[in-house]
């Protein structure tokens, strides 16, 4: 859309006279091509591919991003049959962007669902919230076994 516009407004762009342009039309090209540029997004890493998902655990939520295919599909049949199981990742301090309750959230590359998980790893998420150093520097990973996924957003 940018560079429609400013090509536009430039003149004679793209009608197949550019032989005949004079030196004030190719410089209003320059120019806009300057600025069309400068209409792209800037450079970095493509968004994550993957799905957010709202997990209940006892009553309490916290949101979880996955970027596996496989697991996305697993947790969309989670949500489908209202199974209640066990599913985590390894911890990560800061909310990450998507789990705004809380200070933490699970790595959306190390999401997994599983069938059992080790008692350590168990707990609410206001566990979580009320000794976080304890959680993400001796425990590192997060495996509610009555988790149940409400909702994909």
């Amino acid at each position: 859309m940018c560079a429609t516009t400013l090509l536009d407004g430039a003149g004679s762009a793209g009608t197949g006279r550019a032989a005949r342009r004079t030196l004030g039309s190719l410089a209003a090209v320059a120019l806009a091509l300057v600025v069309v540029v400068g209409c792209a997004p800037p450079p970095g890493p493509p968004p994550a591919a993957g799905a957010t998902y709202r997990v209940d655990v006892s009553g309490e939520t916290f949101v979880l991003r996955a970027t596996s295919p496989a697991v996305v599909a697993q947790l969309d049949e989670a949500l489908a049959t209202r199974r209640v199981g066990v599913l985590g990742g390894s911890l990560r301090r800061g909310n990450g962007g998507f789990n705004p309750a809380h200070q933490w959230h699970i790595d959306p590359a190390t999401v997994y669902v599983a069938d059992l998980a080790i008692e350590l790893c168990d707990g609410l998420p206001s566990f979580l919230d009320d000794d976080l150093d304890y959680w993400v520097d001796t425990v590192g990973s997060y495996c509610p076994w009555s988790a149940r996924v409400v909702a994909r957003l």
